[in-house]
């Protein structure tokens, strides 16, 4: 089976590139590539947070870090384990009363002893203003009883394999041994992320429920392109954090910042050398056909060949964009079997020596 370039003439990618052989152009990179590699690990100086975490959920990289696993007070980010273990329960519709001893002050919901709602509304008021007292009535509910409810929450914990995480309450409050790390809080969100209900309640601005009127501590709501939540935290002992939430062009992105001095600075400072590091790019042929795309069978007719399927979109950091290389694996059909849609071979996508998507080549008549 021969090796064939195709034609790249996608922008960005540089003219088309003619190989003769099974494996790509050994690549080095060079210094300036090197140093950026380096300086792309590291989450900007002017961040003032004590860690950092930031994710790439689609293609599932850590693309920034600074003290990801040290454990620090969580404040209410506490609030993303509370509801794991609801969710993970289910029975959202089940009724829940209101007893004085929930209402503990700091962010609320603004519950009433002796109301009562479902499991779902409290989840809203947990998640949205951050809610002191429906974290307390959710635990309760759930377990009986607070203290059971917590030490759940720590089983959970250890299940999960969240080292630097325990917990003394199921609000934040800042205790004496009540700790997680950004690393945790990572683990935390992706796993809620999978319920659409989470996803719904924290991209939520603003609400009514159940007679109270919820409002999102999360100020990048609806002021920052893309954000789609997830939860803050604020004590006098964990400083500012938050969990942030940026969907931009499908693709979707976590910060975790704890312990710092102005959260929302911080964040937009790690998305902007997000965007300035690394891109989504399609991998995909030429709209049109190109010399190199044509086939003859043996009575002389013109064929072309082209990559059947949805092009796939592919996670690189921009020195990265210059390997990228499309290579041809063609297979002529034998005989009578040169017909539309016939098996010729496959496209490799390689970057560098690592073919990262393949294609499959068919036959096709129509060509440009």
């Amino acid at each position: 089976m021969a090796l064939i370039p195709v034609a790249l003439l996608t922008t960005g990618f540089g003219p088309p590139t003619l190989v003769d052989r099974d494996a790509a152009p050994a690549y080095r990179y060079t210094v300036g590539q090197l140093r950026q590699m380096q300086m792309a690990r590291r989450p900007p100086e002017e961040v003032s947070a004590r860690a950092v975490l930031v994710y790439d959920l689609d293609s599932d990289r850590v693309l920034m870090a600074r003290n990801e696993a040290v454990p620090l007070p969580p404040a209410s980010l506490t609030k993303l384990m509370t509801a794991l273990l609801v969710l993970e329960r289910g029975d959202l519709d089940r009724q829940v009363t209101v007893q004085v001893d929930d209402l503990v002050g700091g962010a609320s919901m603004g519950l009433r002893a002796g109301e009562t709602l479902t499991v779902r509304e409290l989840l809203w008021g947990l998640l949205i203003p951050s809610g002191n007292d429906a974290a307390m009535a959710l635990a309760r509910a759930h377990s009986g009883q607070v203290h059971v409810f917590v030490q759940r929450m720590n089983l959970r914990a250890q299940e999960l394999g969240l080292a630097e995480s325990h917990f003394a309450n199921p609000h934040g409050f800042d205790a004496t041994g009540h700790t997680s790390s950004a690393r945790d809080l990572l683990t935390l969100t992706r796993m809620l992320w999978t319920y659409p209900l989470f996803r719904e309640i924290v991209g939520t601005a603003e609400t009514t429920v159940a007679g109270h009127t919820l409002r999102s501590t999360n100020q990048l709501l609806g002021a920052f392109p893309g954000a789609n939540g997830v939860k803050t935290g604020t004590t006098p002992a964990a400083g500012q954090s938050l969990v942030a939430g940026v969907n931009r062009d499908g693709h979707q992105l976590f910060m975790v910042v704890l312990g710092s001095r102005d959260r929302y600075a911080d964040v937009r400072t790690l998305y902007s050398q997000y965007e300035r590091t690394y891109t989504w790019v399609r991998l995909q042929q030429p709209q049109r056909f190109t010399v190199l795309d044509r086939l003859y069978d043996p009575q002389g007719k013109r064929w072309f060949v082209q990559g059947e399927g949805v092009a796939s979109d592919v996670f690189l950091p921009i020195w990265d964009r210059t390997r990228l290389r499309p290579f041809r694996r063609v297979q002529p059909p034998i005989g009578a079997s040169w017909t539309p849609g016939a098996d010729v071979g496959v496209l490799e996508w390689r970057l560098g020596d690592q073919v990262i998507g393949v294609q499959r080549l068919i036959l096709t008549t129509l060509g440009g």
